[in-house]
């Protein structure tokens, strides 16, 4: 292990785990925050646990999907690095203008540009890259429909069987600080695969000819990324909790538990397919979900139009940003 660390190459990977830790895990506690509910500082702490635990429970058994560049053991180290800090360096930027973006975009954004950048649009597994693309636009519609279905049901069953004020309020607040920690974990089972992934395939973590070799790197690569996402989420996830926590359509308690509830089983559904998706999309379909059955519309329209703005930039520029550092190593090492 401080070998793998020594090398500094999949620094590049942890600065990514980094920024999911800042910007994505934010979209889990940011509802109980901005309402009150749960302090920041304990929100942040629960997150760092509970996405290290669902990295290293379900997070090894994502690594050997989540690869655009041929065969296990084709990337290179190098391609491996130009990557990640391409898919890194656009989500601190996104971040820093407190728009919760997509960091499981960012890397594959970023892989598909080293695929590119090493042998054209043809070295691309596009049936991969088609199925997540899919998996992205169903992801924020499946959340809005589920958050929808949620507040009906839950509502309905806490407004016949809990009478009073206080005790709604102590059923909100455990279940705001119980599904936070079930989307937390949820968040790390499904996203750590990209903070490390492309070192998994080019071999930095092991040997990968036969299964048990495999999930052994596997652990390694997740226990490394879950580190990374939870010193991410202790450390700079205060600014993209006020954006999604406030500025998309106004909350009570009872929503903002529905909110978080939504997210972590959109996560955990893709998980299941081995498909890394954005909480913030769970999120933000959750919160037009809130606002289509409180309010009859989607929220605020301008906020959301950043939000998707965000979105669709983020991997066009994680790829391009791969594609021109990949072209400038050639160039200097030419």
């Amino acid at each position: 292990m401080t070998n793998l660390l020594a090398q500094l190459k999949i620094l590049g990977g942890l600065y990514l785990g980094w920024g999911i830790g800042a910007n994505d895990s934010a979209n889990i506690f940011g509802t109980a925050v901005t309402t009150r509910i749960v302090p920041y500082r304990l929100a942040t702490i629960l997150i760092a646990i509970f996405v290290f635990i669902g990295s290293m429970v379900q997070g090894p058994g994502q690594f050997e999907d989540i690869d655009f560049s041929g065969g296990p053991g084709d990337t290179t180290e190098t391609a491996a690095l130009i990557a990640t800090v391409a898919a890194a360096i656009t989500v601190t930027i996104i971040t820093y203008l407190a728009i919760p973006s997509s960091t499981s975009q960012a890397a594959i954004g970023g892989m598909v540009g080293i695929a590119i950048a090493a042998a054209g649009f043809s070295g691309v597994h596009w049936n991969k890259f088609l199925r997540m693309l899919l998996c992205w636009l169903v992801n924020p519609i499946m959340s809005a429909v589920v958050c929808i279905i949620l507040l009906k049901v839950l509502g309905g069953l806490i407004n016949r069987f809990i009478r009073t004020a206080g005790g709604r309020d102590r059923v909100y607040k455990i279940g705001l600080i119980l599904f936070g920690c079930y989307g937390a974990y949820a968040l790390g089972a499904n996203n750590v695969v990209v903070t490390t992934s492309v070192y998994f395939h080019a071999g930095v973590f092991g040997s990968l000819a036969t299964p048990e070799s495999m999930l052994k790197a596997a652990r390694i690569a997740a226990a490394l990324g879950g580190v990374a996402i939870a010193i991410g989420a202790l450390t700079y996830s205060r600014k993209v909790m006020t954006t999604v926590g406030s500025r998309v359509t106004p909350l009570s308690p009872f929503s903002a538990m529905v909110v978080v509830l939504t997210a972590g089983v959109a996560l955990d559904f893709f998980t299941r397919f081995n498909i890394p998706v954005s909480s913030s999309q769970a999120i933000v379909g959750a919160l037009i979900g809130v606002s289509i059955n409180n309010r009859g519309g989607i929220g605020n329209i301008p906020e959301l139009l950043k939000i998707f703005s965000g979105w669709l930039i983020t991997p066009f520029a994680a790829c391009l940003g791969a594609m021109g550092m990949a072209w400038l190593a050639h160039v200097l090492v030419v």
